[in-house]
């Protein structure tokens, strides 16, 4: 059955006044009322001092993204991207590229990070960087596996699809785009899903046809989203505090929910354990759910630096953290997560 943004709407409104954000004696009108000054255009709640963080953390500047694909980690500071393994991130010896201001954040995809920059989408791979300028402003960018580049504005209401270089499509889209991520999918091209803040929601693109997808609200306000295999995504509703598991392999779905820690913002896929990760600031914590059973179960939850608004996961299942404050880059190994077992099916 097809999910609609209306079910998910009430089912945030639900969890929200559940979990206090929202008075459960408001009235339908004083409810709506304090929907409309609290959905959309979620930030992060700043984080109290980390206490005895889970792994390891290395001395790192501020981050303000984080991504990985195909071994290699991209990470974005204020002025420049540095891409590499883990060890030579953590050893200095990644290289580094400067990048302008008005870049936005990084999106992973198929062995190439995309950067939208204004008039040129920056891209890096193993091999180093290439730059491709584009017709119409790009403050996000990403790369599908077959190599078109599809690029977003925060300030105009169209999708632009690029192949060698050359504009191909314009697709008209609902709202502004805040964040644009391509997730591979076996036998058919990839999907490409983007997000509006403003207005919390998630689409999916037609990108070959031309034309739109189906939109769905994001909870309250979305934060991060982030892709996994098979055109799985995952994304945070950082005010109404839940984990939110979609599918876009046809259309856009929302499959599971979850209730998590106040404050979620960065969201991560671990292909070894098949876990959801979902950090939240407000309590320097990270916590992983099994989603194979149609209903989120914890398997472990984690201390982290302070501010962890970035999280990956590499494919050995490692996680990646990054303090968006100057707390570091923290590594948790598998054998460092503890995971709890499953219950026993009773089947």
């Amino acid at each position: 059955m097809r999910t609609h943004a209306f079910d998910i709407a009430a089912v945030s409104i639900a969890t929200a006044v559940l979990a206090g954000g929202l008075s459960a004696c408001s009235s339908p009108t004083e409810l709506a009322d304090e929907l409309a000054v609290n959905m959309g255009n979620a930030s992060p709640i700043e984080s109290p001092s980390a206490t005895d963080p889970d792994g390891e953390v290395h001395e790192y500047e501020s981050v303000l993204d984080l991504d990985t694909t195909d071994g290699l980690i991209a990470v974005r500071t204020a002025d420049a991207i540095t891409v590499g393994t883990l060890d030579e991130i953590l050893d200095e010896t990644a290289e580094s590229w400067p990048l302008e201001a008005e870049c936005g954040d990084v999106s992973a995809n198929a062995g190439v990070f995309a950067v939208g920059c204004g008039t040129t989408v920056r891209t890096f791979t193993a091999s180093g960087a290439d730059e491709l300028a584009v017709e119409h402003p790009a403050t996000a960018a990403t790369v599908t596996t077959s190599g078109e580049i599809l690029t977003g504005s925060s300030d105009e209401r169209n999708v632009w699809v690029y192949r060698d270089g050359e504009l191909v499509k314009t697709i008209s889209v609902a709202r502004e785009t805040d964040s644009l991520q391509a997730v591979p999918v076996d036998g058919q091209p990839d999907t490409v899903v983007r997000t509006n803040s403003f207005d919390t929601t998630i689409q999916d693109l037609d990108w070959n046809g031309g034309r739109q997808g189906g939109t769905l609200r994001v909870g309250l306000g979305v934060g991060k989203i982030a892709g996994g295999e098979q055109g799985l995504v995952l994304a945070a509703d950082t005010t109404g505090n839940q984990l939110l598991v979609y599918t876009s392999d046809d259309i856009i779905r929302l499959h599971q929910m979850a209730p998590v820690p106040e404050s979620p913002w960065g969201v991560a896929w671990d292909p070894a354990d098949r876990l959801a990760w979902i950090a939240s600031t407000a309590s320097n914590l990270v916590t992983g759910y099994d989603i194979s059973r149609g209903v989120p179960l914890e398997r472990a939850q984690l201390r982290t630096v302070a501010n962890a608004r970035s999280i990956v996961s590499l494919d050995d299942g490692t996680l990646v953290l990054a303090s968006a404050t100057g707390d570091g880059i923290q590594i948790i190994t598998p054998a460092q997560q503890d995971l709890r077992d499953l219950p026993t099916s009773d089947r």
